[in-house]
């Protein structure tokens, strides 16, 4: 099965008493590139989810998110200032002393000056069994985006397969319509050949090369056994599954080259708007195979 590389998923768990919301979104792209975006606690973790994303998915743009709720106070300490509370109470005594104030100096006259308390963060970060459950979370989201992932790529697969059969079905009427103006093509051939012979006068051997060039351009079977082998080997891809998205690009690029081909060989016009439905369809397939991973 072939897998897209849109898709979405989400994970949340209670650890350690905080809440872990995951959440997880790709995009096509050509190679596989990973952002993600982590509550400062959690940053060296990043290398480690990657590695989980990397082990599960092989192209597309992947963005994973991991929101944090922690529980009023956790995470949080208070520190006292000592070398500044000390000298603030000296200060305030000799203050008192100086200019005859009564009254000794209380818990609240320091509570209230600006540095003698700070709340700082806890940097002592998760314990190995909390940084384990919050991986897990991570994977729970990977996993779920990896499984729309794969539902989408099943969506894929017949419209593709639709596609090539199209393109084959072109393939066989351009066949169809050279082969059914082969009389006319030689016809018109025979007259080129007299003419050169008739008003240039051309040797035999220059003859012979401007023969071999012009009956080469009047045939188009080596396009249509490549355009059915693209499509073969399209087909192959599809049905093995897999990272197969750039070799589907490739032959969706040598698809599009051989139809140019038989364009430009072209001097029929019914031939001329049979290969303008066939790169239609040749585009049709390009375009869904850029979301194939």
């Amino acid at each position: 099965m072939i897998h897209s590389m849109t898709g979405f998923g989400s994970a949340t768990a209670e650890v350690g008493g905080g809440r872990f919301t995951v959440t997880t979104r790709s995009v096509n792209h050509r190679y596989l590139e990973v952002s993600v975006a982590l509550p400062r606690d959690l940053a060296p973790l990043e290398i480690r989810i990657k590695q989980i994303i990397q082990a599960e998915l092989k192209r597309g743009r992947v963005e994973v998110q991991v929101r944090s709720q922690i529980e009023a106070g956790r995470g949080m300490r208070v520190i006292a200032a000592h070398p500044l509370i000390a000298d603030l109470v000296s200060q305030l005594r000799r203050i008192g002393v100086a200019h005859a104030l009564h009254g000794d100096v209380v818990l609240s006259d320091i509570v209230r000056f600006p540095g003698a308390l700070q709340v700082v963060e806890d940097d002592s970060g998760l314990d190995d069994t909390a940084v384990t459950e919050v991986l897990g979370v991570v994977t729970s989201a990977v996993n779920a985006l990896a499984q729309m992932r794969r539902e989408e790529g099943h969506r894929l697969e017949p419209a593709l397969l639709e596609i090539l059969a199209a393109i084959a079905d072109g393939a066989r009427t351009i066949e169809s319509l050279w082969a059914s103006e082969a009389e006319a093509r030689h016809a018109g051939l025979r007259e080129r050949v007299d003419a050169l012979v008739g008003e240039l006068g051309f040797e035999d051997g220059r003859l012979y090369q401007e023969v071999v060039r012009l009956a080469d351009r009047g045939d188009v079977a080596e396009e249509i056994q490549r355009l059915r082998s693209h499509v073969a080997q399209a087909r192959e891809r599809i049905v093995e599954g897999g990272s197969c998205g750039k070799p589907l690009d490739f032959l969706a690029q040598e698809l599009n080259r051989e139809a140019n081909t038989i364009g430009s060989k072209s001097q029929s016009a019914a031939v001329t708007q049979s290969v303008v439905g066939l790169k239609s369809e040749i585009e049709r397939f390009r375009e869904q195979v850029q979301n194939v991973e």
